[in-house]
């Protein structure tokens, strides 16, 4: 519950902050831009390809893709420990029934996958793309602090 609330208020904080994006971010910013500020902050992150960087935090890798003209950024990461059973399609429809920013789903090839995106129209600030990194490690958290306290699915 604690959890949810403080992924309630950083994703409310992130929003605010996205909406006041000064006249000189509206220029977008590159994904080497975005691999500085992250490298900055102590994180591991190597380029992967031309539209994506691959960022390490602890067992997890978290792809940041840009798209678009604007730079609209999406954030994505499997979950390969995540095994589900039967109930894994109410878990997960429980799960992105309470969270609003970002989502939890399947993949082709049967990988729970996390993605949480940004629409960047208007362009985004540097500090945007780091606070909505650090949700998106609050949204990994959340499901699998989720995921382990009901038991398996």
């Amino acid at each position: 519950m604690r959890c949810r609330f403080l992924i309630s208020v950083i994703a409310g904080v992130s929003l605010g902050l996205s909406m006041a994006v000064s006249p000189a971010a509206a220029s977008g910013l590159s994904k080497n831009d975005i691999a500085a500020a992250l490298r900055s902050e102590g994180y591991a992150v190597q380029d992967v390809q031309p539209k994506m960087i691959a960022v390490t935090v602890g067992e997890h890798v978290i792809f940041v893709g840009l798209d678009g003209a604007d730079a609209d950024v999406s954030y994505i990461t499997y979950l390969s420990d995540v095994d589900f059973g039967l109930g894994g399609h109410s878990f997960m429809s429980k799960f992105n029934s309470e969270v609003k920013f970002g989502r939890a789903y399947i993949d082709r090839d049967g990988d729970v996958a996390l993605q949480m995106d940004r629409n960047s129209s208007g362009g985004v600030s540097i500090d945007n793309v780091a606070s909505d990194f650090d949700v998106f490690l609050l949204l990994i958290s959340k499901f699998l602090s989720d995921y382990q306290a009901q038991g398996s699915v």
